[in-house]
């Protein structure tokens, strides 16, 4: 078995473990099929998109990345969608998830209500876990209970007057304000609490929604004397507070609400659920760092803004924005911290595959600031025209961190800017950046091609592992071993005796790593004793390049289990990885003799002979039509 179809295996069972022991385990595989059955995936998507019937499915445009025209297949038949312009597929409980932005047992639990279907008993697993569940809604409703009263209290009384005078000062609308639902917390160290406990809260549930803290041996309200911000999670529901502290004195500038069963600030975005619709529409999203800077962008007329509540982004929060969006544009405070910030956020993006923008504010002001000093439509201007790509922020803060004022600090300087326009730059960017640095330091354009190739090489040789398994992905693939893999994916859908076949003859590696982690999951679903339908199947696959391949293939229509087929797939497929692993020894044979390593050279040449043997196996016409005997005679892995 190789390396690859291993680690497919164990990711797949590793990424279920989280959500899906704990949720498949309590949620028969009837009632979710019953589930699917009632809610039909028509009507469903309907309520987003307008769909045309054509043939036996339905199209429409997708919900989940711009089009023009409709590349959505909706199936009533199979009750899946799948959108071949972005991939995005999966049943009605996927399609659920991605819309919303919530996890499997979320969307169940919201198409159970929609399709009036009692969630089975003991849904949570285990009586601890019911526990959990009800401790968590009693948590959600006291904060949102909180919201109304500190608003009231803001907006409705003379004690937020002081509260109600910091916003104008900042320049937050009235309207601004109700549409955050900003708050006041009073000084008084206990009136929420006795407001809540009027509610029927226990001092327990208070404690653990971070509403209350115990000091000096008594409960007292967390937050005092201070403008209360509402964070919501992706489905809009209140689950933490900010407070900033309206004293000049007081300490922490803003106090958060701790870790509690509905909040996790590593994964959260401030403002994500408002601006969703936004950052979906125009697939950009502005992330910021604090509350005041996106309620100061939001007012001034930025929808698709967010923020990291002044932390640092996590690849979780990079995640979350990913499933929405394909570009980021990092608006950090203008400071030396905003912008080592702002580097770090760079690594984290574009690890989570999104192409980056970053602004740099002048005079070092953070967004708030810029806006209150220089006016919308200058900070709506700035975060519109002047974008740097991260090769040009790169080089701006080289440049900034550079002392160029001495013939050593300059050099120093080049240099370093010639390795990131090695490492980063496009042909057209390198073109650009070294004419500048041309005219800027007088040196001739030679030159610094000259230097950037040295640097280039030197960087070529520390990445050329890397690069060549890159190029090796990137290679055009013949078309035929593409759709051999497919056929052979589909029939191991839709008919078990394709597992046998498949492992008689050791198959174990498909034409990309989609298809060849498919192909491992398929082999682990099929091998199961109690098995998940073939939708479910699909809906768990964590992976979402994987899941695309699935759901695009079970939408189309499954052949039939055609043993004659199959052998000609397999053998296709087998005929091209022994070819390729073929060139790659004789490769290496080259390599090893103009060494003059004699004893490799024996080594590969006798793996060369098997792959030869091998491949003229594969040429006589009976061979595939029956799984092999005793195993393959050589596979160099």
């Amino acid at each position: 078995m190789s390396a690859a179809f291993k680690r497919a295996q164990l990711n797949h069972q590793e990424a279920s473990a989280v959500e899906w022991v704990v949720c498949l385990q309590r949620l028969p595989e009837e009632f979710l099929e019953e589930l699917r059955r009632r809610v039909d995936i028509v009507d469903l998507i309907s309520e987003h998109v307008q769909l045309r019937k054509t043939g036996r499915s339905f199209i429409g445009l997708c919900p989940f990345h711009n089009e023009r025209s409709p590349s959505m297949s909706v199936s009533s038949e199979r009750q899946m969608f799948h959108c071949f312009g972005c991939g995005a597929g999966g049943t009605v409980i996927r399609f659920v998830m991605d819309i919303e932005g919530i996890s499997f047992p979320e969307a169940v639990e919201k198409l159970a209500v929609r399709a009036n279907l009692s969630l089975p008993v003991g849904f949570n697993h285990t009586s601890g876990e019911v526990a959990k569940t009800e401790l968590a809604e009693r948590v959600r409703t006291a904060n949102e209970l909180a919201v109304k009263f500190y608003a009231h209290i803001l907006m409705n009384s003379d004690v937020g007057a002081q509260a109600l005078a910091y916003l104008n000062r900042r320049e937050v609308s009235r309207s601004t304000a109700v549409s955050f639902q900003l708050g006041y917390a009073p000084k008084q160290a206990d009136v929420l609490m006795n407001f809540l406990q009027r509610r029927g809260f226990t001092m327990e549930e208070l404690e653990t929604a971070g509403l209350v803290v115990e000091v000096g041996g008594r409960f007292v309200d967390r937050f005092r004397h201070r403008l209360m911000v509402p964070i919501t999670n992706v489905r809009g529901q209140v689950v933490a507070f900010a407070g900033r502290a309206l004293a000049a004195d007081a300490k922490p500038k803003y106090l958060n609400s701790p870790e509690t069963p509905v909040f996790r600030k590593s994964v959260t975005l401030f403002h994500h659920f408002d601006a969703r619709k936004a950052i979906r529409r125009k697939r950009q999203a502005y992330l910021l760092e604090g509350y005041m800077d996106v309620i100061a962008a939001k007012q001034a007329g930025l929808e698709a803004v967010v923020a990291t509540m002044g932390t640092s982004l996590t690849p979780e929060q990079a995640s979350l924005l990913k499933r929405d969006c394909d570009t980021v544009v990092v608006v950090y405070d203008g400071d030396s911290a905003g912008i080592a910030a702002a580097r770090r956020a760079l690594d984290i993006l574009e690890e989570a595959e999104l192409e980056v923008r970053i602004v740099q504010l002048p005079g070092g002001l953070d967004p708030d600031e810029y806006i209150r000093t220089h006016g919308k439509a200058a900070f709506v201007r700035e975060v519109s025209v002047y974008v740097l790509t991260p090769l040009q922020f790169l080089l701006r803060r080289l440049r900034q961190e550079s002392d160029l004022l001495s013939p050593a600090g300059r050099t120093a300087f080049l240099r370093q800017a010639m390795e990131v326009v090695a490492d980063r730059a496009t042909p057209i960017e390198a073109e650009s950046e070294l004419r500048n640095l041309s005219q800027e330091f007088e040196l001739s354009m030679e030159s610094l091609k000259e230097e950037m190739h040295l640097v280039a090489k030197k960087s070529q040789k520390r990445k050329m592992s890397h690069r060549q398994s890159q190029e090796n992905k990137t290679q055009p693939l013949p078309k035929g071993f593409i759709e051999a893999g497919q056929r052979i994916l589909q029939m191991l859908m839709s008919d078990a005796r394709t597992l046998a076949f498949i492992e008689a003859y050791d198959l174990d590696e498909l034409a990309t790593p989609e298809q060849t982690a498919l192909l491992a999951m398929l082999c682990g679903w099929r091998a199961e004793t109690v098995r998940i339908s073939l939708s479910t199947f699909v809906d768990e696959i964590d992976s979402p390049d994987v899941r695309k391949l699935a759901s695009a293939l079970v939408l189309d229509e499954l052949p039939e289990y055609d043993e004659i087929l199959l052998a000609d797939y397999v053998r296709k497929v087998r005929a091209y990885l022994l070819e390729t692993q073929y060139k790659n020894a004789v490769s290496h044979l080259i390599s090893a003799q103009i060494a003059g390593e004699t004893e490799m050279v024996t080594e590969i040449k006798s793996q060369v002979d098997a792959l030869l043997r091998e491949m003229e196996a594969l040429k006589s016409p009976h061979t595939g039509h029956h799984p092999p005997s005793g195993g393959q005679e050589a596979r160099t892995r």
